[in-house]
């Protein structure tokens, strides 16, 4: 060994030479290696963590023009208004093609009449203060311009202990007449006045639309009739709005109806929102992480496909309710909302509370659910509001929970929005899926939004990530073998007459080879050593780059499409799991080079070994 070291040490420059370049060698090739391992882990992370889920709208045929009246201007304010030639069904959207993890489904916005719950609108209710109320005019008018009226009684809703107030029938460009002595019947809304020519007038009550009306469909959006439907098809026979009381005016079918809103409205302000679903997944805010788990747990895919019923409220909902999770929240669904998204029912109600016949929707499904999970929804920004499939007190349901059929109880019908209809198919195909959608009959009237969390840029960039980290690999081995073929030529090849005269000496075979194996070996082994140390570090500062830029993206570590923050288990998993792959390339990456070099040199060694001493004598180097 001694003299085997002492013959390479012979050539100190030339030996410092194929250190640095196989040193410099087993740092691409380790670091290229660690890197390449690094990604790859990263893009199996990146197929199990992100989603993506497509979204639909319909495209309206023509924007429609609606005129508002106003009163205090005495003009018009005009309205886009989308038109539908025809509501298209979810179901155009399975084709031969098209391969999807779930959905599509369009989701219905369910009424649950919970009177005995406090409801995020109640302080609004209370803010907006709709009363209706039975009124008189002081005089003779017109209610076209703010006049002065009694409040003989009311019905619903709280008048603030006025027993006046000034009255408009503020978007009726031509409002009938009223008589003094005479009662009216009308849904009123508190607002500031409009009108500059009247500075006496400080807040006028407007006739708001909770009267009578009926919006009952079928499955397909046809309106079903019944004695009300009728009634309100007969144009000029009563005022949706305001009417005259008369005597047994509550006996006849408008007071009934009349009352059976009253009845309706009292059960609408007591009711929260039921979102069916057959996944979170396939729910925007949940799918973005705008919605997260803040108690307890979501509802399981076993849950959602055996329809258990199990629920999700909002925090802030059970912090109103002083519910906790195991709790059972008893439902009453008694309406279905299939033409709305939730964040446009939450706003603006403009259904009928009244099915064909007049009366008050009954439930279609009582049940207890057990509430396994808070969550809380925190809008990143603006939204359209038929975007937003969540609202206040939306509570989350599996749609197969609800074993009976809503059918008698819809009380609209509209197309599909991207707050209501979303399905879900596998990463980086949805160009794929636009292509073969493309094919279809109706696929000019649907508008499809794809969201992959980002999914095919953090794939496309660490693709590329690990093509320069192989690259790097390939290079380093490439060097790594040239480097050692000079090694093995310099060091093996050349040394014949070395060899011959350590034979010719009675050195046996085993000596020899140990006479030039050893130094090389340990040579090869400090050099890679050395490498795959500075590779170490090399590669810590290259991850820290790594995972600043990823942390402000898209990191996979800490990534916010995660189900969950991950524990702080689940990071010491992870880190475990990286140093043992560091381990083992840092490791093998020498042990590697200390093979390929043995291999190599074994070769020619043997070679050398099996030619008579006096012919490798002979023999011109």
């Amino acid at each position: 060994m001694k003299n085997s070291i002492r013959q390479m040490l012979r050539t100190p420059f030339k030996l410092l030479l194929f250190f640095l370049f196989l040193g410099a060698s087993a740092v691409l090739l380790t670091l290229g290696l660690r890197l390449w391992l690094e990604t790859g882990e990263k893009i199996r992370q990146a197929e199990e963590t992100f989603t993506t889920i497509g979204m639909v709208r319909q495209k309206e045929n023509l924007m429609e023009a609606v005129p508002s009246w106003d009163a205090g201007t005495k003009s018009y304010t005009y309205f886009d208004h989308p038109v539908y030639e025809e509501i298209l069904p979810e179901s155009i959207l399975d084709f031969d093609d098209a391969d999807y993890l779930a959905g599509p489904e369009k989701r219905p916005v369910y009424g649950s009449w919970m009177p005995d719950s406090s409801l995020a609108w109640d302080e609004s209710m209370a803010m907006l203060g709709i009363f209706i109320a039975e009124i008189s005019p002081v005089e003779d008018c017109v209610p076209s311009q703010p006049v002065q009226v009694d409040i003989r009684r009311v019905l619903y809703g709280d008048a603030r202990g006025s027993t006046q107030c000034w009255f408009c029938d503020h978007n009726n460009p031509d409002p009938p007449s009223m008589e003094k002595g005479k009662t009216y019947i009308a849904a009123l809304l508190p607002a500031g006045s409009s009108h500059p020519d009247r500075k006496e007038v400080a807040i006028e009550c407007i006739p708001y639309g909770t009267g009578p009306a009926t919006s009952q469909c079928t499955e397909t959006g046809e309106r079903i009739s019944g004695k009300f439907a009728d009634l309100e098809e007969k144009a000029g026979e009563s005022n949706e709005m305001w009417e005259e009381v008369t005597d047994g005016f509550y006996e006849t079918g408008r007071g009934v109806y009349w009352l059976n809103t009253i009845e309706a409205i009292e059960k609408f302000y007591k009711t929260s929102f039921v979102l069916p679903v057959n996944s979170l997944g396939l729910l925007p805010s949940f799918h973005n992480k705008e919605s997260v788990v803040l108690e307890g747990r979501e509802i399981s895919q076993e849950e959602f496909e055996k329809g258990k019923n199990v629920c999700m409220i909002s925090q802030s909902f059970a912090q109103r309710n002083s519910l906790g999770i195991g709790d059972e929240l008893p439902l009453s669904l008694y309406f279905a909302d299939y033409g709305d998204a939730p964040g446009y029912l939450w706003l603006m109600r403009d259904f009928g509370l009244l099915n064909a016949q007049g009366e008050v929707y009954p439930a279609f499904w009582e049940a207890d659910y057990e509430i396994v999970g808070f969550y809380q929804y925190t809008p990143s920004g603006e939204k359209d509001i038929n975007a937003v499939e969540l609202t206040e007190d939306m509570i989350l349901i599996p749609a197969k929970s609800v074993k009976a059929s809503d059918e008698n109880n819809i009380v609209k019908y509209g197309p599909m929005q991207t707050g209501t209809t979303s399905f879900q198919i596998p990463n980086g195909s949805s160009a794929d899926f636009l292509e073969d959608f493309q094919k279809t009959e109706n696929s000019d009237f649907l508008e499809i939004q794809f969201d992959d969390n980002g999914y095919e840029q953090v794939r496309r960039e660490l693709e590329a990530a690990g093509n320069t980290a192989a690259l790097l690999a390939v290079t380093g081995l490439l060097c790594a073998a040239g480097i050692l073929l000079l090694l093995v030529y310099f060091f093996i090849v050349k040394q014949k007459r070395r060899t011959a005269i350590e034979r010719s000496l009675g050195m046996t075979r085993n000596q020899c080879r140990k006479s030039l194996l050893g130094s090389m070996l340990i040579f090869t082994l400090f050099a890679a050593l050395t490498g795959s140390f500075i590779s170490m570090g090399l590669y810590a500062g290259v991850k820290d780059g790594l995972d600043q830029e990823e942390t402000q993206g898209y990191s996979m570590k800490y990534s916010t499409w995660q189900e969950q923050e991950p524990s702080q288990e689940d990071l010491e998993t992870l880190e475990q799991q990286d140093l043992k792959t560091g381990n083992l390339v840092y490791i093998g990456v020498p042990l590697f080079l200390l093979a390929g070099m043995l291999g190599l040199s074994w070769i020619f060694m043997e070679r050398n070994l099996k030619t008579p001493p006096m012919e490798m004598l002979s023999m011109r180097e």
